[in-house]
């Protein structure tokens, strides 16, 4: 194994004068969303990048798992979708065809929870599932560097313990390791070396015992709390915002993918102000019940489920229940492949269409800016939301849901990929739209961090079974 060597490497958001990674160590770096720690990440891991590099020395084909990558796969099983062709949904490629070599591997797959799930499709796996099975592929394959960006986001408590449990084993059997976390708590303990990523530069690269305080504490806190009412319509009516309407009524369902049921006989009710915590382990149904609630799943149809006073399967256009919900998940941000700018994205979000299709007014123009500045992105609003760096394409999809006042917001893991700043103050956001009652929220969440007071209502949810 070859030592890692970057030397003078200038891109649109970081300059690097030197960094070196020895085998034997394993590395973690630390930034939030803008500080430049995705561009340190482009380098390290090999790709491309727009600016100059004096020197790049790294290990022959190392195992890279990122969000770009987990979007790539993503995008090839879409091509691949036979259910228009099938009797049932395609449930995608298995899950073992990504795998080589899985009897050597059976203890490491083992660890990672991931035993059960070889025989599962890909479009069957959770989101954590997903990112835990993308990481063993490179390992199968005999890759000695692993380089991974945020890899603790979108699993349940248990599997990121299993995940750290795994790649610490890794780091003994000599695999490098060199990864990238927006949030100081996401450090494992085995880290030999810490680099910490603050405007535009690596602040401290050396050993974890020797990182100051200070540079563990460099963050700046979005500020869109001061003035919430401005982010809602002016002409939206509050008026009926205490009485306690009916939004959700859901009775004995079962939903499931290909015959496996995720969940059998669930039943929520959700009122206005029944703010909803949902949680529960990885493959557990929790976003599977998102998406019977919003339509995009076809148990909405079978189950017996009430929205707004609207029987499910009763004649309704699915645009009559949209309109007023607002949406954040995994599966709307990977579906969010269409061109466009992040101005665009954000007033999309006012007639439920991926993509702007609509003429828009200066008044929902405004407003939508309103946003990009409460965001720190209104120098973005014309890039196109395909170019934003993660993070700041899930802040733009929140905007996207927030921008039009719903009754109903469903959040699924809202807060994956930002920093500590941002993921407080999207969700100090979040307590005073509950505070001031302009929308129900139903949050589904792994992070033991995330749960604030304003949740009047908790379902945890268990497998199949239990």
């Amino acid at each position: 194994m070859t030592a890692m060597k970057i030397i003078q490497a200038q891109t649109d958001h970081v300059y690097i004068e030197q960094f070196l990674a020895l085998p034997g160590q394993a590395w973690t770096f630390l930034g939030t969303n803008r500080s430049g720690i995705d561009d340190l990440f482009d380098l390290v891991s090999g790709r491309q990048i727009k600016g100059r590099v004096a020197e790049r020395s790294l290990p022959d084909q190392p195992g890279v798992v990122s969000f770009k990558d987990q979007q790539a796969v993503y995008e090839s099983e879409l091509k691949k979708d036979d259910t228009d062709f099938m009797d049932r949904l395609d449930p995608g490629t298995s899950a073992r065809d990504f795998l080589e070599d899985i009897e050597h591997h059976a203890e490491l797959i083992q660890a990672l929870g991931m035993t059960d799930s070889l025989d599962k499709g890909y479009r069957q796996l959770s989101t954590g599932q997903t990112r835990k099975l993308l990481l063993l592929a490179p390992i199968t394959r005999g890759t000695t560097c692993l380089v991974i960006q945020a890899p603790f986001d979108g699993l349940d408590p248990d599997s990121c313990k299993e995940l750290d449990r795994a790649m610490c084993h890794l780091f003994s059997k000599g695999i490098q390791i060199l990864m990238f976390v927006y949030n100081p708590a996401d450090i494992p303990s085995w880290t030999t070396h810490i680099g910490v990523v603050a405007n535009g530069g690596l602040v401290f690269q050396g050993p974890a015992d020797q990182v100051p305080a200070s540079c563990l504490a460099r963050t700046s806190r979005p500020d869109f709390q001061a003035t919430v009412q401005d982010f809602f319509p002016a002409d939206e009516t509050r008026s009926e915002a205490h009485e306690k309407k009916k939004l959700v009524r859901l009775h004995r369902c079962t939903a499931g993918y290909g015959g496996r049921a995720v969940f059998t006989d669930l039943s929520l009710a959700v009122d206005q102000g029944d703010h909803t915590l949902i949680t529960g382990p990885n493959g557990t149904g929790k976003s599977t019940l998102l998406q019977v609630i919003t339509g995009d799943h076809p148990a909405c149809y079978t189950c017996d489920l009430t929205l707004f006073n609207i029987r499910r399967g009763t004649g309704e256009s699915i645009w009559d229940i949209k309109q007023h919900m607002g949406i954040v998940s995994p599966d709307l941000h990977r579906n969010f492949r269409v061109p466009g700018s992040a101005l665009a994205c954000i007033l999309s979000g006012l007639f439920d269409s991926i993509g702007l299709y609509n003429p828009v007014t200066d008044s929902q123009k405004n407003r939508a800016m309103t946003w990009l500045s409460r965001l720190n992105m209104a120098s973005m609003a014309s890039m196109p939301f395909r170019d934003l760096t993660f993070a700041d394409q899930r802040l733009a999809l929140i905007a996207r849901a927030l921008i039009k006042g719903p009754k109903l917001l469903i959040l699924d893991e809202p807060t994956q990929g930002l920093d500590t700043p941002n993921r407080n103050a999207v969700l100090d956001f979040l307590t005073l739209v509950a505070k001031d009652h302009l929308s129900t929220i139903l949050y589904v969440s792994h992070r033991e961090d995330e749960c604030r007071d304003f949740f009047v209502q908790h379902v945890t949810m268990v497998p199949p079974g239990r």
